[in-house]
């Protein structure tokens, strides 16, 4: 089973990007839930035994009990009667089981699992550890985009309990876009690249068939154009709880949302961007002018 991690900066497109893989007939990746993590402490010496039975039982009750799982729409009494034919003898098969799991319930047999979710920036080290054969993606998108981004999400009204807290503050988005993505081209560039790969947003949506190409090439698995229907009605998963602020989503990608910033930041707003992040711009070719 391969994995995949998708990492990225919030407001970078990596939601676009999961449901691309998404609608790939061999890949699984749920809506974002960080049980992975959450509950990696707790179960990290799983070992099938005995008492194995009891301790699934508590699992799953854990499980349940995490931030966002309910928008994976999954039945706890049919994944613990998986789970337990199946044995687990890790954390890592264990968890591996329940994306699987999630998986088979909507009709997959998936040999990819793609997990994307923001909140693992800060926790890069461990990933490695509990799957220590995972592979990495990192999206990237222009920081003053992403700003645009930012300051529309702070204006929009959802009565969803997990919008983002997001700042609209230029230094504030500035300096964590610049950290983040720093952070991850770090944390990247300790593996092959066979291991790692960065791609950027603007390709994503200019040449959305090239660089899905790329990365099916990169994940072992044959290019499926059902990738490019990521938008239909069969193969989108993201939940109603997000969808207030993930409705592009719903839409063909979007060239006019590259470069916004040129009409959404004033001057001295850009100015103050780039002298903070200049360094991590221009790394990445992205033109300060």
């Amino acid at each position: 089973m391969r994995k995949v991690f998708i990492l990225g900066n919030p407001r970078s497109g990596t939601s676009l990007f999961r449901l691309m893989l998404n609608s790939h007939p061999n890949i699984v990746s749920p809506p974002e839930c960080g049980f992975l993590h959450w509950w990696y402490p707790k179960y990290q010496d799983w070992k099938w035994n005995n008492n194995s039975e009891a301790d699934l039982e508590r699992y799953i009750t854990d499980l349940s009990n995490s931030k966002k799982i309910e928008t994976w729409n999954i039945s706890f009494p049919k994944l613990a009667d998986f789970l337990f034919k199946q044995r687990p003898d890790s954390y890592n098969d264990l968890v591996t089981l329940v994306y699987v799991f999630y998986g088979m319930m909507n009709g997959k047999n998936p040999s990819v699992i793609a997990d994307k979710n923001n909140y693992y920036i800060n926790y890069l080290n461990d990933l490695r550890r509990i799957w220590p054969d995972a592979v990495y993606i990192h999206l990237i998108r222009d920081g003053r985009d992403v700003a645009c981004s930012y300051i529309d999400l702070k204006n929009m009204s959802s009565n969803s309990v997990y919008k983002p807290n997001l700042s609209n503050k230029i230094n504030e988005i500035a300096v964590e876009w610049r950290d983040n993505n720093e952070a991850i081209a770090s944390f990247i560039s300790s593996f092959s690249a066979r291991s790692g790969k960065t791609i950027k947003y603007e390709d994503l949506i200019l040449k959305t068939e090239s660089v899905l190409r790329e990365v099916s090439l990169f994940l072992d698995i044959p290019f499926h154009r059902e990738m490019l229907s990521y938008n239909d009605a069969r193969n989108h998963n993201e939940p109603v709880q997000t969808m207030d602020w993930k409705k592009k989503t719903l839409e063909n990608p979007d060239p006019q949302r590259i470069s916004r910033f040129r009409s959404c930041l004033r001057k001295d707003e850009i100015e103050l961007f780039n002298s903070i992040a200049e360094k991590t711009l221009l790394k990445f070719n992205y033109s300060l002018s």
